[in-house]
């Protein structure tokens, strides 16, 4: 099963929003994004209220992971007597293999011999209140139509009153099928020292969740072997065959794991850790019970995990959580992991690093995430990035918070462009990571002087991406024509060549004026307008070589949902078109106008 959507009611300060995970459908990385406050770790922890307790990080007892007292999650607006319920309503695509299985169990455990095949599962989780105060939960699926075994030409709703026992047994099972969703608030905690493999009584929930970690690693091995048999009961014997097995076992233990978490840790930040390995010891505590201890052996000594610095301890614990979960036997495939502002208080290089580690963890599962910095934005995929908003906090005076106002809502980052081209706040670390930063100058020795960032995209798009011109001049933008005095006075004094192109508009006259009666002949034969490169093309920007038309299609290409041209949209489309190399069929009288602008130049521009 594959999760595709999920709806949110009342939840918090959500009140109805759907999240549509399929509007993407190849995508298995979303990112949220949006103001303080805003709901983004709402939303995950309403997605993690329908999973089991024991999941995720709520094993080991951190803030945040589990929810025990329901009446907090009423919307706060609703208080006063809340007489509604909580909804969470998930909508899972079934795959071939989801289907046999459910066969094979229908077919030997029910009445029934077969059921009619169907691409969606939903399951509803309701917490019911009254008055204020938590009633009781309730779970609904929307079931399936069977064929009775002694009459395989008639499906019948398995959900009828008259099938409840069966409709359980297979809703039962269903629910193994579900994939987990692990939510991991935080990495800021301290590692065991000591990982027990058994306990006096049932172990809890923090003890299992390390077992079920080393048994994790021991799958990844492939060598059919178990915690009991040949970890524990071997640290126990006194045979010296045994300790011999149990040695080679925690060797090969020390070596996966070594190799899993520093593979990945050298594809993550590009440079091999050398002479470092993992350590694993064992011993009996006095209680008699077994335990494993994992250290880190580098070339200055040997360490206890917590003695390790926080972004090491913070990567370490992360990569071993997250690398090893997936050799889990007998469980869903599909993992989907929730990350809360990851990396968050690493430096810029560490969460840069951590992104691309992203990409390591996309095999049979999805990551949704959410992050404040533009060093967590991927421009490959903003198809599938989420904007988060809360209604009662006003963009323009965030002190005036409003509470009883809270709404959280999700729309698609393409989609909230559209609508609200003017808010752009709430994606502010995508602008940021799209935003052009210019090359060290002295490495531009012949440079051509542009008055915008947008001027630079255009044209560097065609030369690049549309064009794919083999002889590409340097481009310099400015902020904008008024702005180009210390750009001009330091290749002045370096003695480097340059030419600038303005807009040939009213501003863009003022300023070549200007710049000619400040430095003088000097410059009166290196500063151009549109006009001088076509005389048709007076009192024209640059976004006016494009009909306007095909400006339109080229806009709806990365935003769909546009239906005007706005010049915002028209330039972020470039913007992302030229990140992510992505060509688009332009009318030639386009690429004439634009190839004759950088023809124009490139011969300007001194040798």
């Amino acid at each position: 099963m594959k999760f595709t959507e999920f709806k949110i009611k009342n939840f918090k300060g959500i009140e109805d929003i759907t999240f549509n995970l399929d509007k993407s459908p190849d995508a298995n990385i979303y990112t949220l994004v949006g103001l303080n406050e805003s709901g983004k770790t709402t939303i995950l922890e309403a997605m993690n209220l329908f999973n089991p307790p024991n999941q995720g990080l709520s094993a080991l007892g951190l803030p945040g992971t589990t929810i025990t007292d329901f009446n907090k999650l009423i919307p706060i607006s609703k208080r006063d007597n809340f007489n509604g319920e909580i909804s969470i309503e998930i909508k899972l695509r079934l795959e071939a293999e989801d289907i046999l299985k459910i066969n094979e169990f229908v077919n030997k455990e029910t009445i029934f011999s077969k059921i009619k095949e169907k691409e969606y599962l939903i399951y509803y989780r309701n917490y019911l209140f009254k008055d204020s105060i938590f009633q009781n939960f309730k779970s609904l699926w929307s079931g399936f139509s069977g064929c009775l075994k002694n009459n395989e030409s008639e499906y019948i709703y398995i959900g009828d009153e008259n099938y409840s026992e069966e409709n359980k047994k297979l809703a039962t099972f269903c629910r193994t099928l579900i994939p987990s969703i692990l939510y991991f608030p935080n990495f800021l905690f301290d590692f065991p020292t000591q990982i027990f493999l058994e306990t006096k009584d049932d172990p809890n929930d923090k003890e299992k969740f390390y077992i079920d970690l080393m048994q994790d690693i021991l799958f990844s091995l492939g060598n059919d072997t178990n915690i009991k048999t040949h970890l524990s009961e071997r640290i126990k014997s006194t045979d010296d065959s045994q300790k011999k097995n149990l040695d080679r076992l925690i060797q090969l233990m020390e070596r996966k794991v070594t190799d899993v978490i520093f593979e990945a840790w050298n594809k993550i930040f590009k440079r091999k850790i050398r002479d470092t390995k993992v350590i694993i010891s064992y011993a009996i505590n006095k209680e008699g019970f077994s335990y494993l201890e994992f250290e880190i052996e580098a070339e200055d000594g040997i360490y206890q995990i917590n003695e390790r610095s926080l972004g090491f301890r913070w990567f370490f614990i992360f990569l071993l959580f997250t690398q090893f979960r997936p050799y889990r036997q007998d469980t869903p495939k599909n993992i989907m992991f929730l990350f809360d502002e990851p990396a968050s208080n690493l430096h810029s290089s560490a969460q840069q690093q951590l992104l691309k580690s992203f990409e390591n963890l996309m095999e049979n599962c999805k990551i949704i995430y959410t992050t404040h910095s533009h060093h967590l934005i991927n421009p490959n995929w903003l198809e599938s990035t989420y904007v988060v908003k809360n209604e009662g906090l006003k963009l323009d005076d965030p002190e005036s918070y409003n509470i009883k106002k809270t709404n959280v809502t999700i729309e698609s980052y393409r989609d909230f462009v559209i609508k609200h081209p003017h808010n752009s706040a709430y994606f502010q670390p995508i602008l940021d990571v799209l935003d052009y930063i210019p090359s060290n100058l002295e490495s531009l020795p012949n440079c051509v002087f542009l008055e915008g960032k947008n001027d630079y995209y255009t044209l560097a798009y065609f030369q690049e991406v549309i064009l794919s011109k083999a002889d590409k001049i340097n481009l310099m933008p400015s902020t904008g024509s008024g702005n180009l005095d210390t750009l001009i006075s330091l290749y002045m004094g370096w003695g480097k060549e340059f030419i600038i192109l303005f807009d040939s508009d009213k501003e863009g006259d003022t300023q070549k004026k200007r710049y000619i009666d400040k430095y003088g002949i000097i410059v009166e034969s290196r500063i151009f307008t549109l006009e001088d490169i076509d005389v048709n093309w007076k009192e024209l920007n640059m976004e006016k070589l494009f009909d306007e038309s095909e400006s339109l299609k080229f806009i709806q290409s990365v935003y769909p949902a546009a239906v005007a041209f706005n010049k915002t949209h028209f330039n972020r489309t470039i913007q992302e078109s030229l990140i992510n190399r992505k060509f688009f069929q332009f009318e030639e009288q386009t690429k004439n106008n634009i190839s004759k602008t950088l023809t124009f130049l490139k011969d300007k521009l001194p040798k």
